[in-house]
C-alpha cells in the first residue's frame, strides 16, 4: 500500500521533467500572437487604430499651438468641439474597419482581401470626410465665425472664408467617395478578370513552347508548374542567345558564357522529372 503514493509522485515527477523549461512564459504568448485578432489582422487593424489616432493629432496640435490657453473661451469651446467631432468620427471610422476588416490578410485570396481593402477604405474615407468636415467647419461658423483663422491656419486649410456652405460640400465630398469607390470595383472587376485570362494565356503559351523544347519526341507533359517551364524556356534561350555570341565575337567571355549555359542546362536535365507520374 504504501508503495502507491511513491510511483504516483514519480509520474508526476516525470511530468515535470518533461515540460521545457520556460515553457510558462513562452507558450501564452506565441497563443496570444496566433488567437489576437492583432496579428491575424494586422491591415485591418492597423488603419482601425490610425483613424482612433487622428482626433489625438488633432489635440497635440491645439496643445502645440496653445490654443486651449487663448484669452477667450469661444477658442476653448471650438477646440473641446472639434476634438469631439473628430473623436466621433475616429471611433466611427474603427467601427467600419472592425466589422468590414478583411477576412485573411494574407493567403491565396489575394484578389477578395484587395477588393475588401478598397471597399473598406472607401467607406472610411467618405464617412470620416463627411462627419469630420460638416462638423467642424459647422462648429468654426457658430462659434468663431469670422475669427476662424486661429484654428484654419494650424491645419493650413486653403479657404479664407468658412461657412455653412463648406460644411455641406463636405457632406457631399464624403458621398461622392462613398460612390466613386463602389465605381471603382464595378469597373475593377472586369480588368481583374482580363488580367487572369492574359495571365492563363502567357501560362499556355510558355507550357507549350516547354513541352516542345523537352519533349519534341516523347510524351507530352500535362501538369508541368509554370515556374519550371519558364526557367527550361529562359535557359534555353540564353543558351542559344550563347552560341550567336560566340560567331559574332571572338574571345574568352562568349565561350565561358556558353558555358555556364550549358552546364545551367545540363543541371535542368540532371533534375528534370515527369510531373504526369
Amino acid at each position: 500500500m504504501g508503495s502507491y503514493p511513491i510511483k504516483i509522485t514519480g509520474g508526476i515527477m516525470s511530468e515535470h521533467q518533461d515540460t521545457p523549461k520556460g515553457q510558462g512564459i513562452v507558450k501564452p504568448y506565441l497563443g496570444f500572437i496566433d488567437t489576437s485578432v492583432l496579428f491575424k489582422k494586422p491591415i485591418s487593424c492597423l488603419f482601425a487604430i490610425v483613424s482612433l489616432l487622428i482626433p489625438v493629432y488633432v489635440l497635440a496640435l491645439f496643445i502645440q499651438y496653445d490654443l486651449f490657453r487663448a484669452s477667450e473661451a469661444k477658442f476653448i469651446i471650438a477646440g473641446i468641439l472639434i476634438v469631439a467631432i473628430l473623436l466621433f468620427a475616429g471611433i466611427f471610422g474603427f467601427l467600419i474597419w472592425w466589422h468590414r476588416r478583411i477576412t485573411r490578410d494574407e493567403g491565396s485570396q489575394w484578389y477578395s482581401n484587395f477588393r475588401r481593402f478598397i471597399q473598406t477604405a472607401g467607406e472610411w474615407l467618405g464617412t470620416f470626410t463627411a462627419i469630420s468636415v460638416f462638423g467642424c467647419v459647422l462648429v468654426l461658423t457658430l462659434v468663431l465665425s469670422d475669427d476662424h483663422y486661429m484654428v484654419t491656419s494650424i491645419f493650413s486649410v486653403p479657404y479664407n472664408q468658412i461657412d455653412i456652405v463648406i460644411a455641406l460640400h463636405g457632406l457631399i465630398a464624403g458621398f461622392l467617395i462613398i460612390i466613386a469607390t463602389k465605381i471603382l470595383l464595378f469597373l475593377l472587376d472586369p480588368v481583374i478578370w482580363l488580367i487572369k485570362q492574359i495571365w492563363k494565356l502567357i501560362v499556355r503559351v510558355v507550357l507549350f513552347a516547354y513541352r516542345c523544347v523537352i519533349n519534341a519526341g516523347g510524351i507530352v507533359e500535362k501538369n508541368t508548374p509554370f515556374w519550371i517551364g519558364l526557367t527550361w524556356l529562359l535557359a534555353f534561350a540564353t543558351v542559344i542567345a550563347c552560341i550567336v555570341l560566340n560567331f559574332l565575337i571572338v574571345g574568352y567571355y562568349p565561350v565561358l558564357a556558353l558555358a555556364v549555359s550549358l552546364g545551367f542546362m545540363g543541371y535542368l536535365l540532371y533534375k528534370r522529372k515527369n510531373y504526369d507520374a
